[in-house]
């Protein structure tokens, strides 16, 4: 209930009318149960759903089917559907609805590689009774033939349910799955089959707190996945209620510690033989303070179905809990330190156990992820335990100029905690006693402190990883130098073209005078460092600007904090392997926000504003849209990203499963992998290919101002 009364407040603020009485349920919530004639995955053998999704909210989608991929006969089939919850019929007179069909049983990559297994297949005819022959398709001419019933063919099945939508789920077709951790029940909508809140490690709480995570014991019984769990305890920060409306408005779910769970969504519950397809694993952002993984933005199911991929996102422990450490005072083995990456960590392994019973390749896995998620990424690319359970990385506006934590900074902040906490500073007791709303209270006060230290780590990253010499051994600007850091890996990442405004609202709600420039600056910079900027070429004050100083703090910071650093470690690193760099120059305002420095309307696109066209889920909040140029750039991406997870290439393949190679905006430009000449793909409605000239801000970052991670870490200069 502490949540849901800050939702109700937040709703004030932002001036969203509610009726809701505290201390009733809310609408959201209703009760799901599981249904006992579920049927089993394995006995229906080989199930996957077929669209032509455009992504286009504005469309209705009118032909949805499921394809049952074992051979059965006419009637077997029938009863097939009929216990997945589809038994209408589908009646296709004459050749142009059965070429069609085939045309998207050929295109669709959940099914692709099934379909060329066989000629024809059975479709619903709509004729009551017992016949000798039924109707089938042939898949080869896309002709309809009567034969007899008995013939073991697949079966194609009406798919009746409607896509989801943020406040709207029909949880009435539900599905069963075995794992090696038992069985689980989920149910699907028209896009993606869906398995929710399964956790993959035990609650870490009481003496879990701080520790490291413990993995789920296997079920006794079939766990309950209909519908979200909790999302890990987390503070407003400075990004407001927000976040904290997001999670629970997609959860229906309180703030719990025990939130160590995940969400797997797939297109095509694969049957004996069938190909599995390439695992998309997300890592969700917010400064490792705020969100979760099943925040309606990071609603998968467009991706999941255009894409044909399985897409896992998952919690992990945020501020305090899933950072707190100080070896000088516990030693790891009781507060291990990065409890966080830790709890990624043991995601992924999960995964690598788990995911082929939901159609997923374990050996095909791609991690991605935004802001603290792209800071998790580059920790996994310096952790060489974690190497073997990933294969590719996307990265989306890492702050990679704020590197790693050192012990001592660690400790430095553990302490700030323990003194607001009002504990001892060596009673871990003490600690893990605490309510956790005097847990979330002093990490806030904690994260002040350590702010006022370092104020050049900005607000959104106080919380991140440690360099503690087990898991993660040194800095990842000196793993890149080293060649240490995952040289396997194939690598895409990218910024957005405005990354710092996204925080001009919380440091500068209003227009900057030109004579407070430096004052302002030196919110993050020393007086030394200010002047050094001011007094470059390449961050002069537009006279002619009305808001001139908070438009100079979104272009240094984009180009300090983002941009330049990753663009000076993709030129060592392309010498290994190839990598693929990006930048958004289109994105979506995240809802219920209104218009501020960062809103479309200012032709902005600031941190955050990629989410959206990645899983292409602009239209998962009812009231929201994603049609015309929105949706057909949401197309482009969804293809690019998946391209990369299927291949480690982002430019599609001939012969490669799904419909990126019918989409010109991806066909259209062939994408560059970086060198020297610093190319990056610039996104876009029509995207292109940029080459950045040696004589720009970033070179002279580089040279002369030089980056976070060689001042801020003991011996990593360049």
């Amino acid at each position: 209930m502490v949540l849901f009364k800050k939702i109700l407040s937040a709703f004030a603020v932002l001036g969203i009318a509610t009726q809701i009485h505290v201390d009733a349920a809310p609408a959201k919530i209703e009760k799901r149960v599981l249904l006992p004639t579920a049927p089993l995955a394995s006995d229906i053998d080989g199930a996957h759903l077929l669209l032509q999704n455009d992504v286009d909210s504005s469309k209705i989608i009118k032909n949805a089917y499921i394809l049952l991929s074992k051979p059965r006969g006419y009637y077997d089939g029938m009863a097939a559907c009929t216990s997945m919850g589809d038994g209408g019929y589908i009646y296709i007179p004459g050749t142009s609805g059965a070429t069609e069909l085939v045309s998207l049983l050929n295109n669709n990559a959940p099914a692709q590689k099934e379909v060329s297994r066989f000629a024809q297949f059975w479709v619903y005819n709509g004729v009551p009774g017992i016949l000798s022959n039924c109707l089938a398709v042939n898949k080869n001419n896309g002709k309809t033939d009567w034969i007899p019933c008995k013939t073991q063919l697949p079966t194609v099945c009406f798919n009746s349910v409607m896509r989801r939508v943020l406040l709207f789920d029909d949880t009435s077709r539900q599905v069963k799955v075995n794992t090696p951790v038992g069985q689980i029940q989920g149910w699907r909508d028209q896009n993606a089959f869906r398995f929710l809140g399964i956790p993959y490690a035990e609650a870490p709480v009481q003496q879990l707190r701080f520790a490291a995570p413990v993995a789920k014991a296997p079920f006794t019984k079939t766990w309950d996945a209909i519908h979200y769990k909790g999302v890990c305890p987390q503070t407003a920060q400075s990004a407001g209620f927000i976040p904290l409306v997001l999670s629970y408005l997609e959860n229906g779910a309180t703030e719990q510690e025990d939130c160590l769970n995940l969400n797997v969504y797939t297109p095509s519950l694969k049957g004996q033989g069938d190909e599995l397809l390439p695992v998309m694993f997300y890592l969700h952002g917010g400064g490792f303070t705020t969100y979760s993984g099943s925040v309606i933005i990071f609603e998968p199911g467009n991706m999941v179905s255009r894409g044909g991929v399985v897409v896992v996102t998952i919690n992990y422990r945020l501020g305090m809990l899933g950072w707190f450490e100080d070896i000088s005072k516990w030693g790891r083995s009781a507060v291990p330190g990065n409890q966080a990456f830790r709890d990624q960590i043991l995601a992924l392994q999960w995964v690598k156990k788990n995911i082929a019973s939901f159609g997923g390749d374990p050996n095909r896995v791609t991690v991605f992820g935004e802001s603290a998620g792209a800071t998790s990424i580059r920790a996994l690319l310096s952790a060489p335990s974690t190497f073997d359970l990933y294969q590719s990385v996307i990265g989306e506006s890492d702050p990679i100029n704020i590197p790693f934590k050192t012990t001592d900074k660690a400790a430095s902040i553990a302490q700030y905690f323990m003194q607001a906490l009002n504990c001892p500073s060596n009673d871990l007791d003490c600690a893990r006693s605490r309510p956790i709303d005097q847990v979330l209270e002093a990490q806030k006060t904690a994260n002040d402190k350590a702010l006022a230290d370092d104020k050049w780590t900005t607000w959104a990253l106080v919380e991140r990883p440690t360099i503690d010499g087990d898991l993660i051994p040194a800095e990842f600007s000196a793993l890149v130098k080293s060649g240490k850091y995952n040289t396997k890996a194939n690598i895409m990442w990218g910024t957005v073209h405005d990354e710092a405004g996204l925080f001009v609202p919380q440091y500068f709600p209003n227009p900057v005078p030109v004579s407070n420039a430096s004052q302002a600056l030196q919110l993050f910079f020393d007086a030394n460092r200010t002047a050094m900027i001011l007094g470059s070429q390449y961050f002069q004050i537009n006279p002619n600007d009305s808001d001139a100083v908070r438009n100079l703090f979104t272009l240094a910071g984009t180009e300090y904090y983002f941009l330049c650093p990753l663009r000076y470690l993709s030129r060592q690193m392309t010498k290994v392997k190839k990598v693929y760099n990006f930048r958004f120059n289109r994105g979506r305002d995240t809802p219920l926000v209104g218009d501020n420095y960062c809103s479309s309307s200012t032709g902005r696109v600031c941190h955050s504003a990629d989410i959206q066209p990645v899983f292409a889920s602009g239209a998962a909040v009812p009231g929201f849209k994603q049609t015309g140029d929105d949706a057909r750039f949401a197309r482009q991406i969804v293809d690019r990203f998946t391209t990369f997870a299927k291949s480690g290439n982002p430019n599609p393949k001939a012969g490669q499963p799904g419909f990126e190679l019918s989409n010109a905006d991806v066909t259209g430009v062939n994408w560059l992998a970086y060198d020297d000449t610093n190319p990056i793909l610039e996104l876009n409605v029509q995207s292109s290919m940029s080459k950045n000239a040696e004589n720009d801000p970033c070179t002279w970052i580089d040279t002369e101002f030089l980056y976070e991670f060689w001042r801020q870490v003991p011996n990593n200069l360049p």
